[in-house]
């Protein structure tokens, strides 16, 4: 149970450090005990996230699933087959997608901010870009941010849901 919300939140820390390298926000990173040195975007969609699966009564279903757990496969009963260890392979890729899906608002903004930069430098090579462009892309990558929180908590939601699913399933209940 735990592997299947592990790699859960690591589709969250995986967009935020997405963001933060599209941002040019990668150097500004703290330690994070679970997951090392995550920047300061992540820790905040990890909050986000937590925030979520506590709105989504995420750890009433855990118990619940625990208990469920505890009736559908006693002690001593085994566990691991060669399809349950293949359904967990296949939720991996979840970390990915959820990552992606988390983190492409802003990042498709920031590429688009990248090309008008480069645009920008090429007809006036006599201006600084980095002077222009840092400030541009962390202005624009907190704008969009902001904008696209609604989208991205549902879309955290939605990874959240997943993985309750992908848990049911694999206890059988």
């Amino acid at each position: 149970m735990g592997l299947v919300f592990q790699v859960a939140s690591a589709a969250l820390v995986l967009a935020g450090q997405n963001i933060s390298n599209s941002m040019g926000l990668s150097m500004a990173n703290m330690i994070d005990p679970n997951m090392g040195s995550v920047p300061v975007i992540s820790q905040f969609i990890n909050l986000l996230g937590i925030l979520v699966f506590l709105g989504l009564g995420g750890h009433l279903i855990v118990f619940g699933l625990l208990l469920e757990s505890f009736r559908l496969l006693p002690i001593g009963k085994p566990f691991f087959s060669q399809d349950m260890l293949g359904a967990i392979l296949n939720w991996s890729a979840m970390m990915f997608l959820g990552g992606l899906l988390i983190g492409l608002p802003v990042i498709m903004i920031l590429l688009f901010i990248n090309i008008g930069l480069g645009f920008v430098s090429r007809a006036a090579p006599t201006l600084n870009i980095f002077t222009l462009g840092f400030p541009a892309l962390i202005l624009g990558g907190f704008l969009v941010l902001m904008i696209s929180m609604g989208n991205d908590v549902a879309r955290i939601q939605w990874v959240w849901t997943q993985s309750f699913m992908v848990l049911q399933k694999l206890i059988g209940g």
